[in-house]
């Protein structure tokens, strides 16, 4: 059984006359909730006929042999179940036993029983690493009887196969490893029978009052164990661990087991067993934990539950399943850089005062220490044995490793033989410094210049390591800015304390940088990271200052510390006086003691604002009655400020901030929900050299691809299909064309297919006149399962532009990518229709200034728009940044940044809310109307209204995964939650773009919550760049007026012709200067 912090050691005792191989269990028990007891007989098959057979069982539980054969109790040799759930030292109190068998006898039956209940109680090493475990219960809340437990009779350090029948009360059930091959649920009492014939390190088995969801894909079963009701929580689930399931089958071999389930315990556990985990009440409904911890537990059934741990020699998987799942999420959503960052900051952070060891000693996680050891330096060591390898090699190592050891216990040789096998390399050397050493190197760099020789530039620099010891062989990146615009990448072999390196290029270098990726596992100079709160949590013996008069609240937040026995706090009030050189926690409700005052000054140069009743960080203004702030300290000596008025709820914020390490701040509001974290700007690397004044180092590249992908619930496929049918109409889909015809036929015969109702009418088809115009809005219905008359509105407009000056546009990403996306979202609820209705619409004469829209919600009438929940708009969502999707139309109700930021950590998707509602898309249209509508979008787009705007530009995974965020919104929205709020008014929006006859060439940065415009990028040849602007400046005022954001902007500009010449103000970094511009036509 693999758990977030678990090994199972078994009872290393003699068994003599036992051949080795696999003991078969064939256990039947009757379980007994309310009393805390079972009774079970185990039919127990030996892998060959045996003399004796000697194992362990809980104490008290008094077996028999029904078969006569003499059974003995002999000396337990330490009285305990070994190591149990969370790393535990001890375990359930053990006996021990020896039946003695006639010849030629290998199998045998055991009556045995009694109780088992084990209270929780908390496993608290450390405040950074604090838990509650047990070593086995069974009460009327439910069961939980890991191996460890003493359930059932355990030899040695056999591996068993079994067939488990368990008998419950009514309306109870169990779950156990295995396939389950029987299961009766009705009658006096709830049995099934678990059956698993592959080799197994151990059993566990829960049970509880569970309702079951189960689902078949890919020719495994997905289950779902709730305690409470939950059809949608249990969906996410399964299709969540099917579809991680699929990545990792491609990568790494088939899964191993018959299904797979989530389990909700009766306590907060993260525990991960062959073929299902046990997770805690509140953890499954964290949003993020489906694209986060879920993911590594799922992965575990390859990983630990798939080819064991060979304990004796380190434990290699936890550090395997931490790359290929945690940092492959991370890579996944552009964060790769950053998650390596991290871990190595908690190496630097943690891992003091002899606390480290080597990996092959590593046996669990049971301290911040040794997780940065196991987790952290293991999962950088896969990292490098990736890019040595490459992908291809890499994962090619991995298949062969687990084709190979699957259901036996594999050590890290096991898995240098595999990727030697299939590299060819002699990759011994960098196994055994990196799993036999401990400690890290420490890399310097040195004489760095460069000169001119001949057409050539030649830059010398020179590198060294520092460690105890002998030097490791070091592949290490280094990045050179050219003054040509290029990066030049390089990699070096260090591999003795010093050594000196020449490059040559036909550019001069501007600036060099090691290891600017966090590529190489080393210790990290505090100057390459931000101060991150892990400093402190990691400190030794830290010093806690109270408030003057400091209530129960502070008293208690500041007793959470007081874990460790080996690493205890001083708490004292700050009038005995200041920390001195000591690390410290200062604790504060008011930001005028001068204490308080003193740190925030300190942390201004790093990214902290705000004056008065208020502080600023990360763009944001916090007010300091309603917020506590949490602030790491910049300084040599660990440090951290809590500045709160919400005494009373601060025992909340305790067992929270361990969890937040890696931040440098955070904000929470009263009740210590979290608002926002962010990190300081670092000091500055040691790493990284300027060689010419005024030179920063280039940009970074595009992020590297993970080694996976997890299955899309959306179909890219479909969803380019779509868009490339709308594309490619002959004439484009300009107003009353043909294509735009051709377009609504495709939509409503699309929509029949998939089996929405029509709207009003015996079709899909709403025709609207509007002027002249004549208007076909094409509306499709998913009748709600519970709330019927109640309605959710997706939405995206199916026209695009008139060919003009010989050119035709073919409108794939406005709006061909909404409609794509829309159809995929269709299909979805078809087949599983929520509680309330969700209306379909692809609007006509949004390209006209939203002429479908306005006259669809026209004809709605008040009756049916107060039973209109909400409207998610889909417009131009074919490509997307760093910064994932957009979202216009926020402060329509106070509950989209909510809602929205519940989506982006189920789906792990990012979202920016822009700061300014535009005259964007048919969203408006709604708004005016006082109903709450958004509009997701991808960002600014080059292609935009052009000729060049083609489907083969279009990202379909990345239109996908947008999906996903859709489906999670338009969920809650459809759900039995009560209406969202309504807008409180309806302000004039921004002027639509379309309304402008000039362009600048600007391309707005929407993520951009500061004073005027940024510039996310300015259009080659426009007349931004020829006035030299460039990306990353911020417009500041047009023609003398003042520019506070993107509606100032295009107030601004409307007031132009082409030929018109105006002067802008832009600014960056502090630096403002004026530029004279002349408008080119739009």
């Amino acid at each position: 059984m693999k758990t977030t912090a678990a090994l199972l050691l078994t009872l290393a005792l003699p068994t003599a006359g036992l051949c080795s191989g696999t003991v078969r269990h064939g256990i039947n028990m009757t379980i007994y909730p309310d009393s805390g007891s079972f009774r079970a007989e185990d039919t127990v098959t030996l892998p060959a006929a045996a003399a004796q057979f000697e194992f362990s069982l809980h104490a008290g539980m008094s077996p028999v042999s029904p078969d006569g054969y003499a059974l003995k109790k002999i000396p337990a040799g330490g009285g305990t179940g070994g190591s149990a759930i969370n790393g535990e030292e001890g375990g359930a109190p053990m006996e021990r036993f020896r039946i003695s068998l006639p010849p030629g006898v290998s199998s045998f039956r055991l009556s045995y029983g009694g109780e088992i209940s084990h209270g929780l109680r908390e496993q608290a090493q450390e405040y950074a690493r604090s838990f509650s475990g047990t070593n086995g219960i069974i009460s009327s809340s439910g069961c939980y009887l890991p191996a460890a437990s003493g359930f059932y009779p355990r030899p040695g350090g056999e591996t068993v196969s079994y067939s488990l029948k368990v008998s419950l009360p009514a309306g109870w059930r169990s779950v156990a490893g295995g396939e389950r091959t029987s299961h009766d649920p009705d009658g006096d009492a709830s049995v099934s029978v678990w059956t698993e014939n592959n080799p197994q390190d151990d059993i566990t088995l829960v049970c509880g009052r569970f309702t079951e969801y189960s689902m078949k894909k890919d020719g495994v079963t997905w289950q779902a164990f709730l305690r409470e009701p939950d059809p949608g929580l249990a969906r996410k689930y399964m299709e969540t661990a099917a579809s991680y399931s699929a990545m990792y089958s491609d990568m790494i071999g088939p899964y191993p087991y018959a299904k797979f389930a989530l389990v909700e315990n009766f306590w907060e556990t993260g525990y991960g067993m062959p073929s299902f985990t046990l997770l805690g009440p509140k953890v499954i409904r964290l949003p993020f934990i489906l694209n986060s911890s879920y993911p590594h537990e799922v992965l575990h059934n390859w990983w630990g539950n798939g080819v064991f741990v060979d304990y004796a020699s380190g434990n290699w998987c936890e550090g395997l399943t931490a790359y290929l799942a945690d940092h492959l999420i991370a890579e996944r959503n552009g964060r790769g850089t950053e998650y390596r960052r991290t871990a190595l900051q908690k190496y630097a952070d943690y891992v003091r005062d002899g606390k480290d060891f080597p990996l092959t000693e590593f046996r669990s996680r049971h301290s911040s220490a040794s997780e940065a050891v196991g987790y952290g330096k293991a999962l950088m060591m896969y990292h490098m044995l990736r890019l040595k390898l490459r992908d291809g090699k890499f994962l090619a190592g991995l298949r062969e490793f687990y084709s190979s050891n699957v259901f036996t216990r594999a050590s890290f040789t096991h898995l240098l033989e595999a990727f030697e096998k299939t590299d060819g390399a002699d990759l011994g050397r960098f196994f055994s410094q990196w799993t036999e050493l401990s400690g890290a190197p420490e890399l310097r760099l040195s004489g760095t210049s460069s000169r001119r020789s001949g057409k050539k530039w030649r830059l010398n620099l020179r590198l060294g390591q520092a460690r105890h010891g002998e030097s490791y062989e070091l592949d290490i990146p280094v990045r050179v800015t050219l003054n040509d615009g290029t990066a030049a990448s390089e990699t070096v072999r260090l591999d003795s304390t010093d050594a000196s390196f020449s490059f040559d290029y036909s550019a001069e270098p501007l600036a060099v940088e090691i290891d600017p990726y966090f590529d190489v596992f080393r210790k990290v100079s505090p100057g390459e990271t931000p101060a991150s709160l892990s400093r402190i949590l990691g400190a030794s013996k830290p010093l806690i200052l109270l408030p003057r008069d400091a209530g129960d609240g502070w008293k208690t937040l500041a007793a959470a510390w007081d874990k460790d026995p080996a690493n205890r706090p001083e708490i004292r009030e700050q009038r005995a006086g200041g920390p001195g050189a000591r690390p410290a926690w200062l604790l504060a409700s008011s930001e005028k003691e001068s204490g308080t005052r003193a740190f925030l000054r300190s942390l201004r140069p790093y990214g902290l604002g705000g004056s008065g009743d208020s502080l600023k960080l990360g763009g944001d203004e916090f007010p300091l009655d309603s917020h506590t702030f949490v602030l790491a300290g910049v300084g040599g000596t660990p440090s951290a400020l809590i500045l709160s008025r919400a005494e009373e709820n601060l025992p909340r914020l305790a067992a929270k901030l361990p969890h937040y390490g890696k931040y440098s701040w955070l904000v929470f509001d009263r009740e210590m929900n979290a608002v926002k974290t962010g990190a300081w700007r670092p000091a500055g690397s040691p790493l990284v050299k300027v060689l010419k004044k005024g030179a920063e180092p280039a940009p970074a590249p595009a992020p590297r691809a993970p080694l996976g992908e997890p299955a899309p619930l959306f179909s890219p496929s479909l969803m380019k299909k779509t868009a490339e049918a709308l594309s490619g109409l002959k004439g484009g889909r300009g107003p009353g064309s043909p294509g735009l015809a051709e377009a609504a036929s495709l939509i409503g015969s699309e929509f029949g297919q998939i089996g929405l109702k029509p709207f009003e009418g015996g079709d899909f088809f709403l025709r609207e006149n509007a002027g002249a115009r004549r208007l076909v809005n094409i509306a499709g219905l998913v009748r709600g399962a519970t709330l019927p008359d109640e309605t959710v509105i997706v939405a995206a407009h199916y026209d695009h532009l008139a060919p003009a000056d010989g050119n035709t546009f073919p409108g794939a990403n406005d709006n061909a990518s909404g409609v794509a996306m829309l159809l995929e979202l269709a299909r979805h609820y078809a087949a599983s229709p929520p509680e309330r209705s969700v209306l379909f619409i692809a609007f006509d004469g949004e390209e006209d200034g939203r002429l479908g829209s306005k006259a669809f919600v026209k004809t709605l009438g008040e009756k049916r728009l107060a039973q209109l929940n909400a409207v998610v708009n889909l417009d131009t969502v074919g490509k997307m940044t760093k910064d994932g999707v957009f979202v216009l139309g926020a402060s329509s109700s106070d509950k989209w940044p909510h809602i929205l930021r519940g989506a982006s950590f189920v789906t792990g998707l990012p979202h920016k809310l822009v700061k300014e509602d535009l005259d964007s898309s048919d969203q408006v249209s709604f708004v005016e109307a006082g109903v709450p509508a958004i509009q997701l979008f991808g960002g600014p787009d080059p292609d935009y209204h052009k000729p060049t705007d083609t489907p083969d530009k279009l990202d379909y995974r990345a239109m996908a995964r947008a999906a996903e965020l859709v489906r999670e919104t338009a969920d809650y929205l459809a759900g039995p939650a009560p209406f969202i709020t309504r807008p409180s008014g309806t302000p004039a929006a921004a002027a639509s773009a379309g309304t402008r006859k000039v362009s600048t060439g600007l391309v707005p940065d929407f993520a951009y919550q500061g004073e005027g415009v940024r510039a996310s990028d300015i259009t080659a040849g426009s007349p931004l760049a020829a006035a030299g602007v460039k990306p990353g400046e911020v417009i500041k005022s047009v023609g003398g007026k003042p520019v506070g954001g993107l509606r100032d902007y295009s107030t601004a500009i409307s007031a132009f012709k082409p030929g018109d010449t105006a002067v802008f103000a832009v600014e960056k970094d502090g630096v403002s200067r004026e530029v004279k511009i002349e408008f080119s036509e739009r």
